[in-house]
C-alpha cells in the first residue's frame, strides 16, 4: 500500500473501524446519541486531530518529500504555510472533542473548506498537466470523504440531542464521556506516533499497525476502568446500608 493511500486509509477509514470494535466492547455506550458520539470523537480525533498534526510535520519537516507525492516543485516556501493551515485544523480536531456546542459545527466548517478546496486544486492540476502523482489524485479520496462522513454524524448527533428523550443534556451524559474522550485521545496519539515512526523506517505500514493495537490496548483499559466504577461505588453503597441497617 502506498503511503498516500495508507493516509487516506487511516485518516478517513480508520476512525470508522475503531469505532465500531469500541461500540463492540463498550457496554456503556448503547444509545443512540452514545454510538454517534463515539463515531464523532474517532473522527474528530484520528481524522482530524491526527491527521492535522501529521500534515504539519509532514509540510513542515519532510516537505520535499510530500511535495514529490503531489507531484509538484520541491523547495517552495508555500508549504511551510500549508504545515501551520494543518495544525490549525488539527489543534480545532482536539478542542472539539472536548466540546459539544458549536465549537463542532466550526471544525467541521473549516475542515470541508480546507478538504473540497484542496480537491479543486488538485483537480485542476489534473486537467491542465495531466499529473496523476498519488498525492494529486487518490488524496482526494480523503479529502471528500472525511468532510462528508463528519456532516452526516454531526447532524445526526444535533436531530437526536433534539428528542424530548434525550440523555444528551444529562449531567450523567459529560460523565460518560470523559472516559472515551481519553480512548480517542490515546488511539490519536498511539496512530500517529506509529504511523510516524513506521515512514521514518520506510516501513509505515508496520509502523501503523503496531500504534493501533498499542492504541487499542490502552483505550480497551481505560474504558473497562470506566464501566468498574460505577460498580464499585454502588457495592459499595449498599454495604454501607447493610452496614447502617444491622
Amino acid at each position: 500500500m502506498g503511503t498516500v493511500a495508507l493516509r487516506v486509509f487511516i485518516y478517513s477509514v480508520l476512525p470508522l473501524i475503531m469505532a465500531v470494535g469500541h461500540l463492540g466492547l463498550d457496554k456503556g455506550s448503547r444509545s443512540r446519541e452514545r454510538k454517534l458520539e463515539v463515531f464523532l470523537l474517532y473522527l474528530l480525533g484520528v481524522g482530524v486531530a491526527g491527521s492535522g498534526i501529521g500534515g504539519f510535520f509532514g509540510h513542515i519537516f519532510i516537505s520535499d518529500s510530500v511535495a514529490e507525492s503531489v507531484g509538484w516543485p520541491t523547495g517552495s516556501p508555500f508549504q511551510l504555510e500549508v504545515g501551520f493551515a494543518n495544525l490549525a485544523i488539527g489543534i480545532l480536531g482536539i478542542v472539539a472533542m472536548g466540546r459539544r456546542d458549536g465549537f463542532r459545527e466550526a471544525t467541521v466548517i473549516a475542515v470541508t473548506v480546507f478538504g473540497v478546496g484542496a480537491t479543486f486544486v488538485h483537480i485542476s492540476d489534473i486537467i491542465q498537466t495531466g499529473n496523476l502523482a498519488p498525492g494529486n489524485t487518490i488524496q482526494n479520496v480523503g479529502n471528500l470523504l472525511k468532510p462528508a462522513l463528519l456532516i452526516g454524524l454531526l447532524a445526526a448527533s444535533r436531530r437526536a440531542e433534539r428528542s424530548p428523550a434525550s440523555e444528551a443534556h444529562a449531567p450523567s451524559f459529560d460523565t460518560w464521556r470523559r472516559a472515551r474522550i481519553q480512548a480517542a485521545g490515546l488511539i490519536t496519539g498511539s496512530v500517529a506516533a506509529g504511523f510516524s515512526v513506521g515512514f521514518a523506517t520506510d516501513q509505515p505500514v508496520i509502523g501503523t499497525l503496531v500504534g493501533t493495537l498499542l492504541g487499542a490496548g490502552l483505550a480497551t483499559f481505560v474504558i473497562a476502568r470506566s464501566m468498574r466504577q460505577p460498580q464499585a461505588a454502588a457495592s459499595d453503597h449498599h454495604s454501607g446500608g447493610n452496614r447502617a441497617g444491622g
